[in-house]
């Protein structure tokens, strides 16, 4: 949810979503959403790139409960970056979990230098899918991994009046499309062993029970985090949100594929 006081991410917005979504995230469901996005993969001693890292918290779970070799995770706001290097300081993994600060457009990164590619809710951000998707795919060793879990639309129209609402609340770009093309361009650029899976139902459920909280229980925190006026204005944003996961209209999913090998 956006409080946009300075940048897409800015102090404020940094607190309201740590006090929610917990130290080091930025998109919701915390670990216990990365453990599902990673159901069924193994990516012990493998170097991770995280694309749009955040604060580091999924960086950090990454190496301290599947076992990562390393994860260098890449974002586009310096804040974020900062809080990242910060809390890998903080658990004693500054040596196998780096930060950088980049900008917007292709991946800085070495020909098939990286096993795997993780991202959470960070792609809508980012018009042009195809150039990503053959980015990433660049990066990837043959036979290296990707497995992503993003904010997506029911299809590839124009959005809604209500999606439109929500999205002009929310004061972030945001450029959803439908898990139907992400399986378009995974196929496009030669990914194979594409799976893709529907959270809208999930996410429904866990948007609910958040707005509760904010309202109920983490309110006083929220307040003391943001001020009562952001408050306010977080809640309303909250209840737009539910409104287009009602209408199916906003679709959260995830997407996996795997590189071919050489062979």
């Amino acid at each position: 949810m956006s409080i946009t006081d300075e940048g897409h991410y800015g102090p404020k917005q940094l607190n309201l979503l740590k006090t929610v979504w917990g130290e080091g995230f930025l998109s919701p469901g915390g670990s216990d959403e990365i453990d599902e996005i990673l159901k069924g993969i193994d990516i012990s001693n493998k170097a991770i790139l995280d694309i749009g890292c955040g604060c580091g918290g999924a960086a950090l779970h990454l190496i301290k409960n599947h076992g990562a070799k390393s994860v260098l995770g890449i974002d586009i706001e310096s804040l974020v970056i900062q809080r990242a290097e910060k809390l890998a300081e903080k658990n004693h993994l500054s040596r196998r979990a780096h930060f950088r600060c980049v900008k917007p457009g292709p991946l800085d990164i070495l020909d098939e230098s990286v096993d795997v590619v993780f991202s959470k809710e960070v792609f809508l951000h980012i018009p042009n899918k195809d150039d990503l998707i053959k980015d990433i795919y660049r990066v990837l060793k043959p036979g290296g991994l990707v497995a992503v879990s993003d904010w997506m639309r029911i299809d590839d129209n124009p959005p809604s009046k209500q999606m439109q609402e929500y999205i002009a609340a929310e004061g972030l770009d945001m450029y959803m499309c439908s898990l139907k093309r992400y399986k378009q361009a995974l196929k496009n650029a030669g990914f194979t062993d594409i799976a893709i899976k529907d959270r809208n139902k999930w996410y429904l459920s866990k948007a609910q029970q958040e707005l509760a909280t904010i309202e109920g229980p983490l309110n006083k925190q929220v307040i003391d985090a943001i001020g009562p006026e952001e408050t306010t204005g977080a809640i309303d944003i909250w209840k737009k949100l539910i409104g287009v996961l009602k209408l199916g209209e906003h679709r959260p999913g995830h997407f996996k594929a795997v590189k071919k090998t050489n062979s």
